[in-house]
């Protein structure tokens, strides 16, 4: 009896202590937006979309590390555009404003699965996404549009223009190959393929393609660290997509934080996508037509109703 007690006290504990790290992150990253907001990033949107206006270079040769670097495919400058006849300052506060929402709405779907464990994955989460919205980087945006459409219909689609703006997300077609999902793999490709090409109407001598420092990727601790840990990552991913696992989704999600050379800690927010992902792939083989035909073959003739 002592011992169930102290281990029910340990439990408390913990729980206590994991939600209060949780909460005490997410507060300090929230406040952080009164002393450092610098919406950064969505001035390099907004630039990019300038310079494209007035018909420069949409890729300049630039520091790696500086914010104002533009990576993504044109039609995100593209849609930029009509914001470029507002003052930057105003459209970069507000696009700030707007991504800080959409933090709210990506880890929304994981903490209303109920329970403490959601609730503190939620606000872990939520800290990294809030972040990198106090600096206007388009990431809230991609993981908050994954997050509602990764099991729908429509996720093809989705997939593929969030991989023309932050490439990672690709990985999670390894899930439909691995169940013979050939049309979604296809469209998801097809899309980002589409959204990319334009590109090569550009100058692409300057295009940014060195990690810099990798800010938080293993990259930043030793190169070779890192080749080893993103070779193993993509093997796992391959692995549990032959074995058609719905946890290969999970380890897509994973995979988006490591195998980047070049990742911020919001990139550990794939991991709303992949885990809703694969919750969806567990529910689909529990009440797959085989599995319940199987389950009452099972069932005794005297026992069925």
């Amino acid at each position: 009896m002592r011992y169930r007690g102290a281990v029910a006290r340990s439990k408390r504990i913990a729980r206590f202590v994991a939600t209060g790290v949780a909460l005490g992150w997410l507060a300090f990253t929230l406040t952080s937006w009164l002393i450092a907001w610098n919406p950064a990033d969505a001035n390099a949107y907004y630039l990019a979309a300038e310079r494209l206006r007035d018909g420069g270079v949409l890729y300049p040769a630039m520091n790696p590390e500086a914010h104002e670097v533009f990576r993504y495919a044109p039609w995100f400058a593209v849609a930029w555009l009509p914001l470029t006849y507002l003052p930057m300052a105003v459209v970069a506060h507000a696009w700030s404003l707007l991504m800080l929402a959409c933090s709210f709405l990506a880890v929304w779907p994981i903490a209303r699965l109920g329970g403490r464990a959601a609730f503190i994955l939620a606000a872990l989460l939520l800290a990294p996404l809030a972040e990198t919205a106090m600096f206007g980087n388009a990431h809230p945006l991609v993981v908050a549009v994954l997050a509602w459409t990764i099991t729908r219909r429509s996720a093809p689609i989705w997939l593929g223009i969030a991989t023309s703006v932050k490439l990672v997300p690709i990985l999670l077609v390894a899930g439909w190959l691995g169940v013979g999902r050939w049309r979604d793999a296809i469209v998801a490709t097809a899309v980002s393929v589409i959204l990319f090409a334009p590109m090569l109407l550009f100058d692409l001598t300057n295009y940014s393609t060195t990690p810099g420092t990798g800010l938080f990727s293993l990259y930043a601790v030793s190169p070779l660290v890192w080749l080893l840990v993103a070779l193993a990552s993509l093997v796992s991913i391959g692995w549990l997509a032959w074995r058609g696992s719905p946890y290969v989704y999970l380890a897509a999600g994973i995979g988006m934080f490591l195998i980047p050379p070049r990742v911020s800690t919001a990139y550990a927010a794939f991991l709303i996508p992949g885990l809703l992902a694969t919750m969806d792939a567990l529910e689909r083989r529990v009440t797959s037509p085989a599995r319940v035909a199987t389950a009452a073959d099972a069932i005794p003739d005297g026992q069925r109703v």
